[in-house]
């Protein structure tokens, strides 16, 4: 069921949360929602997200979403200080379903506690292997 899910494996995952990060080559971390958290939402209609500047926990709200059919907060998978936001969200949220892993990101953070954070988050091709198998054991496919 789940391999219709586009899952990068050069992306680290937060499975239970649908969510990614990505490091970038400064040490920064972008962040955004999968595929599947796409998919599960429907279009993507209103993004609003955290503020410059903020510091945020691992887990805590990155921004909240609003689809036809779901609103709610989207958590970060890691601690740190957001240094940029995916402005173009505000006035094309739909892009998010488009392109979850390119323009659809959300923020990008400093991280505070990457080494910890990485070791709770799922890489490579193993960790796309596991993230489909609790995928289809909860029923859950993508368009």
């Amino acid at each position: 069921m789940s391999e219709r899910c586009k899952l990068p494996e050069e992306l680290y995952y937060w499975p239970e949360k649908h969510v990614w990060a990505r490091t970038e080559p400064d040490g920064s971390i972008v962040v955004g929602m999968t595929d599947v958290a796409q998919n599960l939402a429907g279009r993507i209609i209103v993004v609003s997200l955290r503020s410059l500047g903020k510091t945020l926990a691992r887990g805590k709200s990155a921004g909240t979403l609003e689809s036809g059919k779901w609103v709610g907060a989207i958590p970060t998978p890691v601690a740190g200080e957001v240094i940029a936001v995916n402005d173009g969200l505000k006035a094309n949220p739909s892009v998010i379903n488009d392109d979850p892993y390119g323009e659809g990101w959300l923020i990008r953070v400093v991280p505070s506690a990457w080494d910890e954070d990485r070791q709770t988050l799922v890489t490579g091709p193993d960790g796309v292997a596991d993230y489909r198998r609790q995928l289809d054991a909860a029923g859950i496919a993508c368009a």
